[in-house]
């Protein structure tokens, strides 16, 4: 179930003040704007998937994210969530909004977009660590 997007988690979200980086980024849309609180501006893949990852300078304890969508975005038709460091698939599913995980300690964790239609414009890419 999508919990509203207009109630995100509790907590620091911990990619405000963390470094992001991506796979491709659409023409005028950057990897910081997902971690910079502002709903208007946006990261896009240069095509219809992609990812975008949110890193820190020291192991971080995450285990959820808010995937937070602009507006006239494409939709997310499947992600994947994955710890960087080693690989690991944290979590899968389709859509967007809060994705919950086992606790999980990383430096870099990354918003896989596997399939969508349209081009996806990812707002904010929010880290939690409960």
């Amino acid at each position: 179930t999508d919990p509203d997007p207009t109630d995100p988690p509790t907590g620091t979200n911990l990619s405000i003040g963390a470094g992001s980086d991506g796979s491709s980024k659409a023409d005028g849309t950057s990897y910081g704007n997902v971690r910079d609180g502002d709903m208007s501006s946006y990261w896009s893949p240069s095509g219809s998937t992609g990812s975008v990852s949110i890193k820190w300078g020291s192991a971080t304890t995450v285990s959820k994210i808010n995937i937070r969508q602009a507006s006239g975005s494409g939709t997310i038709g499947s992600y994947r969530v994955l710890n960087h460091d080693t690989g690991a698939v944290l979590a899968s599913g389709s859509g967007a909004g809060v994705i919950g995980f086992s606790a999980t300690s990383l430096e870099k964790i990354t918003f896989e977009i596997t399939s969508a239609s349209g081009t996806p414009r990812i707002a904010e890419f929010e880290t939690y660590a409960s």
